[in-house]
């Protein structure tokens, strides 16, 4: 299924995950902040829009395209592997999850599960 065979529906979802991908780029500092021109850097607020995404694939599992679902597999795996990038430099602020090697261990293994997922479509 092409991109132009999305229902309205998958071109919804699809403009969501594209717009909670480029807030969570944003918030790794990954990339330029086009409303201040700044590079911006909160891993918090990455993590946020880094577990709606996972949360949309969760639920979106069993009546979503392969395509759209291999897309999302796709941003989220990105996201995850650039957060835990971003974690190894150290945090420009101190972090506030009471154990950063949880998170870590919780973005790896819903990395896996992303890679998995996708190839179950």
């Amino acid at each position: 299924m092409s991109r132009s065979e999305f229902g309205k529906h998958d071109h919804t979802l699809l403009a969501m995950i594209s717009q909670y991908q480029t807030l969570a780029m944003i918030s790794l500092g990954k990339i330029q902040n086009p409303a201040t021109g700044d590079v911006e850097r909160d891993l918090d607020q990455a993590r946020i829009f880094i577990d709606i995404l996972e949360m949309l694939k969760s639920k979106c599992r069993h009546e979503t395209p392969a395509d759209l679902l291999r897309l999302m597999d796709s941003a989220v795996l990105d996201l995850q592997l650039n957060f835990l990038d971003e974690q190894k430099k150290g945090a420009a602020k101190p972090e506030t999850a009471a154990d950063p090697q949880e998170d870590a261990g919780d973005a790896a293994t819903a990395a896996d599960e992303a890679t998995q997922g996708g190839a179950e479509s």
